[in-house]
């Protein structure tokens, strides 16, 4: 059996990071069996769902690196692959299951339905339809009212072997008969998925802990619909650094933001590959990821999304990235040796390109001398080191790391000053902070000329 998973998102949002470790975790599972991934659009919250959201998740998933076999934007022999354009093939199977007495409509108004559920809870009962629609002659519906669909479920236990929690059972009394088609004539999302995963031939569903309950009502659908259910593996919910669901206002919880914010996408997929999944240690290729992923690893545990273990694997993607694509994502593609030279040693103290670009602005940019910086650079000790510094400098055409020792080792001598007393000056003189990047590279950053200029300053 050729093995087909897909990822079938609503474009209600941006990609949140649990819908992408699920998205990341079928690309696995499918390339790791030299299957097919699909990309779904499951888009029938009319009210909610944009073709903006749409595009924003393709192109995250295309950041990330998941390419799809099947999709909206690329087709297959299964198209259409969004569910507002499938309609009619939904209507076409609920008809059947009405044919065949397996489902019926239901002209219950909302008022009915709104005070049954209060009725129940109040008597400490879970809501669920009473079935007052089930027997209705279909030849005196009451007037005015557009019918949804429900289907009868029949009283039994579903019982199935889930990839991550092994055997689960539900007993049907817990939901009655559930909508399957509304009264607008659109799908709910549990007969839509039903519909969509048999005829798209997939095999395998990973998705999260969320959807667990849903599973034995599509079980349920797929029986009475003669169709061959896939394998189901739910994993549980990421968690925030609360230990509470990732909500979308985190920040930080989207893709995009984690992109905006100088991420990149290595790190990004070995990150969330390890909420809930043990890989090998270090920064792994997808396809080194794929190599070793299997469904019988995956914890049945809730994991938590650590933003620093992100920042450590960003760091070290910052490192083993190709220069000339370091420097273009920082726009410095005209700069000049020595500039360049000093980006590449700095960009091991950065955790993201939005922090290197930081740094790099902190030495480039404008200056503001706080209150300790200049109550420093006002004491007579510093102006000596400074007045060294600016005579030694100036004896140099190029101010590189050979220069920079040779100038640092002569202001020693000249003025027997040493570590805080001996450093803090120049760098406050050059930069206005305390801290940051080497001296050696801030030399190499903004050249001869602007470090006399800033020396000169305070001499």
């Amino acid at each position: 059996m050729s093995v087909r998973t897909r990822f079938a998102p609503s474009p209600t949002g941006r990609l949140h990071i649990g819908n992408a470790r699920t998205a990341l975790f079928n690309w696995l599972f499918a390339r790791r069996r030299n299957g097919s991934f699909l990309v779904r659009i499951e888009d029938t919250d009319i009210e909610r769902s944009t073709k903006e959201f749409e595009k924003a998740i393709l192109e995250d998933l295309r950041w990330l690196g998941l390419d799809w076999d099947e999709g909206p934007d690329v087709g297959g022999g299964k198209a259409p692959y969004r569910q507002s354009e499938r309609l009619s093939i939904y209507r076409s199977y609920a008809a059947r299951l009405v044919d065949n007495g397996l489902a019926y409509n239901c002209y219950c108004t909302k008022e009915r339905l709104e005070g049954l559920r209060k009725t129940q809870l109040a008597k400490g009962k879970p809501p669920r339809y009473d079935g007052r629609c089930r027997d209705l002659a279909s030849s005196v519906p009451p007037a005015g009212i557009e019918p949804v669909i429900r289907f009868r479920v029949p009283e039994k236990e579903i019982r199935f072997i889930d990839g991550v929690h092994g055997e689960l059972s539900f007993d049907t009394s817990a939901f009655g008969d559930f909508v399957i088609v509304g009264s607008d004539a659109i799908a709910s999302y549990s007969f839509a998925v039903v519909v969509d995963d048999a005829l798209m031939g997939i095999t395998h569903v990973i998705r999260g802990d969320d959807h667990l309950s849903n599973t034995p009502r599509q079980i349920l659908l797929f029986d009475a619909l003669g169709l061959r259910a896939p394998s189901f593996s739910h994993i549980p919910l990421v968690l925030g650094a609360n230990r509470l669901p990732l909500s979308k206002r985190e920040r930080n919880a989207s893709v995009s933001e984690l992109r905006d914010g100088g991420f990149l996408p290595i790190a990004v997929t070995n990150a969330i590959a390890r909420l809930g999944w043990s890989p090998e240690e270090g920064l792994l290729r997808l396809d080194e990821l794929a190599s070793g992923f299997a469904l019988e690893t995956l914890s049945n545990s809730p994991a938590v999304f650590d933003v620093e273990r992100l920042k450590s694997f960003n760091r070290e993607a910052i490192k083993i990235m190709d220069d000339d694509a370091l420097f273009a994502s920082l726009g410095m593609d005209e700069r000049d040796v020595l500039f360049k030279e000093a980006v590449l040693e700095i960009r091991a103290n950065a955790s993201t390109l939005s922090e290197l670009k930081g740094l790099i602005g902190s030495v480039t940019g404008a200056i503001v001398y706080n209150e300790d910086a200049l109550a420093v650079l006002s004491e007579p000790y510093a102006k000596e080191v400074l007045r060294a510094f600016y005579s030694e400098a100036a004896r140099f055409d190029l101010l590189d790391g050979l220069a920079y020792n040779k100038i640092i080792g002569e202001v020693k001598k000249r003025t027997n000053e040493k570590g805080p007393r001996l450093f803090l000056p120049i760098r406050y003189a050059l930069t206005g902070r305390k801290e940051g990047v080497e001296l050696v590279n801030i030399l190499k950053l903004i050249g001869k000329i602007e470090a006399l200029k800033r020396i000169n300053r305070f001499i």
